[in-house]
């Protein structure tokens, strides 16, 4: 009876370390992932900074792209206009003279 008592007792002292050695890992895992979390946290705050500047320089970049082929885009559009112009004033003097007719 002694025995089984003591075996018992060592099997709950066995246990009980067990467990220690298992709270304890919880705690530094814890504590881990508290820091890994606060480093995130730095990471996102020096990066910020930079994807906006990165998002600047690619509004940037698209604004002098539209400036640069919508200028061009805009030249070719007049010249059209003027060729459709100058084609629809050279049908004129032909149309009179069928009028004329």
């Amino acid at each position: 009876m002694e025995r089984s008592v003591r075996e018992a007792n060592e099997l709950m002292e066995v246990s009980r370390k067990q467990l220690e050695v298992m709270r304890r890992q919880a705690d530094e895992a814890l504590e881990q992932a508290e820091r890994m979390n606060e480093l995130l946290g730095r990471v996102v705050r020096l990066t910020e900074p930079l994807e906006r500047a990165q998002r600047g320089g690619e509004y940037v970049g698209q604004r002098l792209k539209d400036a640069i082929f919508g200028a061009e885009e805009a030249a070719e559009d007049a010249l059209d206009a003027a060729k459709e112009a100058a084609e629809e004033v050279a049908e004129e003097p032909s149309q009179e003279a069928e009028a004329e007719r």
